[in-house]
């Protein structure tokens, strides 16, 4: 009988790819922000440290479900946990101008130069803009003029059969896309989209990705720990 039910995970190297949750961190404008109390200390007689998080269900590293923008969309705790487990894919688009597209035609390139994507993949595209993260008041780089998926492109890998599409910066959809095509298309199709990733840079092409979300009731996204092996 095979005793080791790892198959040789513990021997990869794990990569952050979540940013840490703390006072001041960068948050939509519309977004509740995220706030820490302490409520028990031990110096305090209290026999144990305990503190009270607030914030909204879009902070930092998170993943959307298709609530999100669909209505009657699954929300987040009906997600299986093998939605967000599988081959990760990283394209390399930090050379976009702010606001550019990620276009049908620089998927294709990719592919061709690299590896095919395919049903299940966890396809996220590494635009530079996680090294734009700053605590408030220095986060106005990060949360404007950051490019995006296109629809088409979009389409493109949810017909490939996709699980979920991620990126480094603060939405998936281009920041001056009013439109939200790529949230359309994608949570219409019941896939997830993974925002505000981090480290992207150091990653291979090809990798195995890990998040688990947070089971909240009719949740229309959840924070994850993020990680990539490799």
């Amino acid at each position: 009988m095979n005793t080791d039910l790892t198959g040789g995970l513990l021997d990869k190297d794990i990569v952050e790819l979540s940013h840490l949750y703390e006072e001041l961190m960068p948050v939509w404008p519309t977004h509740p922000k995220f706030h820490k109390s302490v409520e028990e200390t031990i110096a305090g007689g209290d026999g144990s440290y305990n503190t009270l998080l607030h914030m909204g269900d879009h902070c930092g590293t998170h993943v959307d479900a298709p609530a999100h923008f669909i209505a009657g969309g699954q929300t987040i705790e009906t997600i299986s946990p093998r939605r967000l487990l599988g081959r990760g894919i990283k394209i390399d688009v930090s050379f976009l101008q702010p606001n550019q597209e990620i276009s049908l035609a620089m998927i294709k390139d990719w592919e061709a130069r690299s590896v095919a994507i395919g049903a299940g993949d966890i396809v996220i595209f590494r635009t530079g803009y996680d090294q734009k993260w700053r605590n408030r008041p220095r986060h106005q780089a990060f949360i404007a003029d950051w490019p995006g998926l296109s629809g088409e492109g979009a389409r493109y890998l949810i017909d490939k059969g996709v699980n979920a599409i991620g990126t480094d910066a603060m939405s998936l959809d281009a920041y001056t896309n009013s439109s939200y095509p790529s949230h359309q298309i994608v949570l219409g199709a019941g896939a997830l989209i993974i925002e505000n990733l981090a480290n992207l840079a150091i990653l291979p092409d090809a990798f195995l990705f890990l998040a688990l979300p947070l089971r909240i009731k009719d949740g229309s996204a959840s924070p994850i720990r993020a990680v990539a092996l490799v």
